[in-house]
């Protein structure tokens, strides 16, 4: 039979058994509360460092491509101007005093300059009829003349010229350019025109030529030659 002093010394035992177990337990529960606070603080450290690393990365990503080469204006002024350092008093041209110009325009993705040089290579190459011209820092201007089908291709008829026989005739053109952000430059083309001909009207006074309205068709023409050209450069 278990005497008393086995038994005080069995439960004895017990109870230190029991109180390293429950150390051992609270050492262990200590460590992983101090691990999950370690890490719980780590992760509020670090995160916001992340952010700024993010938000540090795409401020100084390089901005985007522009795609857009050529794009319509947004406003088109009506009338024409004259080229920067122009002579205010200088004599009128033939077709200038009629007010009939009309205005082209489109903004593309590069220089006045070379929007200048393109085009005027693209005449050379043409071989438009120059009798005249002036080049500008922001303007090219230029006197063409016309054959017979180009004069009634580029000009309206009205009741004022109605049955001259045309010969020929000679356009007006001015190239404007405007500097524009994001490295846009607006280009503005006006053209005037003088037909020359033979009145059917014999008893009329002598007259050899007539102011034309211009139909668009030049400038037209003009603005769609530099929208392809700087669309296929892109």
């Amino acid at each position: 039979m278990m005497t008393v002093s086995s038994a005080l010394a069995t439960v004895k035992f017990d109870e230190d058994h029991l109180s390293r177990s429950l150390r051992n337990s609270f050492h262990h529960l200590r460590a992983g509360c101090e691990r999950g606070i370690a890490t719980a603080i780590f992760v509020v450290m670090v995160a916001p460092l992340s952010i700024i690393q993010a938000e540090i990365g795409q401020s100084s990503a390089p901005p985007p491509q522009i795609d857009l080469a050529a794009r319509p204006c947004k406003s088109t002024a009506v009338g024409s101007k004259r080229p920067k350092g122009a002579n205010k008093n200088r004599s009128q041209k033939p077709g200038e005093e009629n007010g009939n110009v009309t205005n082209a325009c489109v903004e593309v993705h590069s220089t006045a300059l070379e929007v200048q040089e393109y085009l005027q290579a693209r005449g050379r190459e043409d071989k438009w009829n120059l009798i005249e011209e002036h080049v500008g820092e922001d303007a090219w201007t230029f006197t063409r003349k016309l054959e017979k089908d180009e004069l009634l291709q580029f000009t309206k008829r009205d009741a004022n010229n109605d049955g001259v026989k045309w010969t020929s005739g000679v356009a007006f053109v001015q190239l404007r350019t405007t500097e524009l952000a994001s490295g846009f430059v607006r280009v503005q083309v006006s053209a005037r025109f003088q037909g020359y001909g033979q009145s059917p009207d014999r008893f009329a006074p002598p007259k050899e030529s007539w102011p034309l309205s211009s139909n668009a068709g030049l400038e037209n023409h003009l603005i769609s030659v530099l929208e392809a050209h700087f669309k296929n450069a892109s």
